[in-house]
């Protein structure tokens, strides 16, 4: 190395030392804190954004993208489709000028007889009262010319016959003992309750009388009797239904 001191002889000054560096700053964490937050506040943006655009676009498709025409089902119908009707008439039905004044007579269902038997034979019979147990009220309805009814010794009294079933009648035969009625009358009925008159008289005289029926529908057949001809009672020796 040259020698760079000065002429002269005098010595150079003594060389000193750069002067020490200041002491570094301490820097404050406040900006890193804040620096931090920042990016934090801007990356959670971003996903947000994402995912909403990832929602809204399986939602919403592009508009680049053509969108696509959804068939719709036809209904099928199970029945036939009718024309639709004719507009309603405007025509008006004439007034009724007449009223029938009873309505019609409705005959009730019942059995013809043919063949003119006595239907009392197979009928169920009864009576008001009987004098003795021998004179009882199936005596009148036997077949039998010799046996007879007879009730007590009092008005009214009646004898009866069920015929089971509804019949078409011709006639009813009465044949009286000596103890006869001489006002009594003769009366059908369908239930046995209510009674309709087909004859009737108050002068009786006994003997066989036939009471024409006219085709009368009934299931029960009486002879009600109101009036002894003698202190005695009613006496039939037969009651025939035909």
């Amino acid at each position: 190395m040259p020698d760079v001191r000065p002429r002269g002889g005098a010595a150079p000054p003594p060389a000193t030392a750069p002067p020490a560096p200041p002491p570094a700053r301490r820097r404050s964490r406040k900006g890193w804190w804040a620096a931090s937050g920042l990016i934090t506040a801007v990356l959670l943006a971003g996903g947000l954004y994402v995912a909403y655009r990832a929602t809204t676009e399986k939602a919403v498709p592009a508009p680049s993208v053509p969108s696509l025409a959804v068939p719709t089902a036809s209904a099928v119908a199970t029945e036939a489709v009718l024309p639709p009707s004719a507009p309603p008439s405007r025509a008006v039905a004439a007034p009724v000028t007449s009223v029938p004044k009873s309505s019609p007579k409705v005959t009730a269902a019942a059995k013809a007889n043919p063949s003119g038997a006595n239907l009392a034979l197979t009928g169920v019979v009864a009576a008001s009262s009987i004098e003795a147990p021998h004179f009882g009220a199936a005596e009148a309805v036997d077949g039998d010319p010799a046996s007879r009814w007879s009730s007590g010794f009092a008005e009214p009294q009646w004898l009866r016959v069920d015929l089971r079933e509804r019949r078409t009648l011709t006639e009813v035969k009465l044949v009286w003992e000596h103890a006869h009625a001489t006002a009594y009358r003769v009366e059908v009925s369908l239930d046995g309750k209510t009674w309709r008159r087909i004859f009737a008289t108050t002068a009786g005289a006994g003997g066989t009388v036939t009471v024409d029926a006219g085709g009368t529908v009934a299931r029960f057949v009486r002879m009600y009797g109101t009036k002894r001809s003698n202190q005695y009672g009613f006496s039939l020796w037969e009651f025939e239904v035909r």
